[in-house]
């Protein structure tokens, strides 16, 4: 490695085959040229490889928090180390499902490792299963879009007065529109004006979800519309999970 310590490039599991610590250099590195994450990916784990997570249970504090600032003011509470690591882990998986759903190319491990924590395994092995084990998936290679999962099958409008509801009806995601369907094509089902997924029954308890959603956000609660699973499918309305499982 030959540029100054402001300007290193080298990926983090080149350098000794270790895991970047936090209190390391990797956070200045930004080039586009040598790292497949997106730029975005790479200031989140900045971030949360600098930020000190060792009190974070016991104080509110600014990003990039540093613990040994704090002076007189620290908290006499503070985290083992396991248990810090425990934290950090559970941020980078929060974010790397938002940046995975948002990326098909986003690697985990790569993110993981530029945040700071070991994607090693017990042993020692590299890209332990326990790193991807931490995300949510639709299938062994889409991941689930991020959020509440009882609320995608349902897009309520606005709370906004809109008398007339100018937007584009809404159709399923890929991973809706894939589900197993009805072999009969005429069974009975239905959909709102602003529903992702085709339902068998108002009792269904996804849609009960977003109608309580909607209610308590005082959006409107678009009457059911009577059709079948193939004119749903035909104009690429998903199918519920629930009512179909």
């Amino acid at each position: 490695m030959t540029d100054s310590p402001a300007r290193q490039t080298v990926a983090p599991s080149t350098i000794s085959g270790r895991v970047p610590r936090r209190g390391t250099l990797l956070y200045q590195v930004l080039s586009e040229d040598l790292m497949a994450l997106s730029r975005l990916a790479r200031e989140f784990a900045a971030e949360i490889s600098y930020h000190d997570w060792s009190d974070a249970p016991f104080r509110l504090d600014r990003a990039g928090h540093q613990r040994d600032n704090d002076g007189i003011n620290a908290t006499p509470e503070q985290l083992t180390p396991e248990q810090t690591e425990f934290v950090r882990t559970n941020v980078m998986w929060i974010a790397a499902q938002v940046l995975g759903h948002a990326d098909p190319n986003f690697d985990v491990f790569e993110f993981a490792e530029w945040c700071g924590v070991d994607t090693r395994t017990r042993s020692g092995r590299p890209r332990s299963g326990h790193i991807p084990a931490g995300l949510r998936f639709d299938d062994n290679t889409t991941m689930s879009r991020p959020g509440d999962p009882e609320a995608w099958d349902e897009d309520p409008t606005p709370a906004a007065p809109a008398p007339v509801d100018n937007r584009p009806a809404q159709v399923g995601t890929p991973a809706q529109r894939a589900r197993k369907w009805p072999m009969d094509p005429n069974t009975p089902g239905f959909v709102t004006a602003r529903s992702r997924n085709v339902h068998r029954t108002t009792e269904c308890v996804k849609y009960q979800h977003s109608v309580n959603v909607a209610r308590q956000r005082g959006r409107t609660v678009h009457p059911p519309v009577w059709t079948t699973t193939g004119a749903a499918r035909a104009n690429e309305k998903g199918i519920c999970s629930h009512c179909w499982s």
